[in-house]
């Protein structure tokens, strides 16, 4: 069983994160990440949400795959491999202490984008596809957090919410099994205290995605964005200060 110290720190914080991927379908690493690499090591940390997110996106995957648009799936799959294979070489290639500070440095970065007003852009054409893809696996595999590229490239190449929603649950899904895979063949779920921390993960990832689908029918998804945005500004910027004392 992981310490106690752990759990009182990732439960909570696995119910945020949940919530949140409960609300708009991506984000859980980027809220919980920086606050879990202050009790666990990154390259545990990764492993562990890269178990967590596929077993959240195979449960939303039965509610909209009707609504999947397939054929942008398998535009993005292909370069999402490659970018992932080359995402998980960095992360068991490079420091632990850099791995922190990029992070953090990735999370401020990201919420500093999302807080600038946000003006209509045209719609993308399928060829960039291989770039999102390719930036999206590998942000993924290093980081646990290529979701939001994919989202960029969705909502630029999709009208309906519906169908934006759905396809982005298809992408995570479709990315946390590649990610598992290729933890599992570096032997990372052979760790069975990494796999312990993931059971008793998992209440606190059925709470938070009862409680993220709850709230969206109550909630304007923009004025949350704008909070959550918030809040990863100041976790990314706590975990730069904490890798570089």
């Amino acid at each position: 069983m992981p310490d106690l110290l752990v759990l009182l720190v990732a439960e909570p914080t696995l119910v945020v994160a949940y919530v949140v991927f409960g609300m708009v379908g991506f984000g859980t690493t980027l809220v919980s990440a920086p606050v879990l690499a202050h009790v666990l090591p990154v390259t545990t940390v990764v492993p562990a949400l890269a178990l967590t997110d596929f077993i959240a996106a195979c449960t939303n995957g039965w509610h909209l795959g009707a609504q999947v648009v397939k054929k942008e799936v398998v535009r993005l799959v292909p370069a999402m491999f490659i970018g992932s294979a080359l995402g998980a070489w960095i992360l068991f290639a490079v420091p632990v202490k850099s791995l922190m500070l990029m992070l953090g440095g990735f999370v401020a970065l990201y919420a500093l984008n999302g807080l600038r007003p946000q003006k209509p852009k045209p719609t993308l054409s399928s060829r960039w596809a291989w770039w999102f893809g390719g930036a999206g696996g590998v942000l993924s595999a290093l980081f646990g957090a290529g979701g939001w590229v994919y989202s960029m490239y969705l909502t630029r190449r999709l009208e309906d919410p519906q169908q934006i929603r759905a396809t982005q649950t298809a992408m995570l899904m479709v990315s946390s099994l590649i990610r598992v895979g290729l933890f599992t063949a570096s032997g990372r779920y052979f760790d069975l205290v990494l796999l312990g921390l993931v059971l008793a993960l998992l209440p606190a990832v059925g709470l938070g995605l009862y409680i993220g689908h709850r709230i969206t029918l109550k909630l304007d998804r923009q004025r949350f964005m704008q909070v959550l945005y918030g809040i990863l500004l100041l976790t990314g910027s706590s975990l730069v200060v904490h890798a570089l004392t």
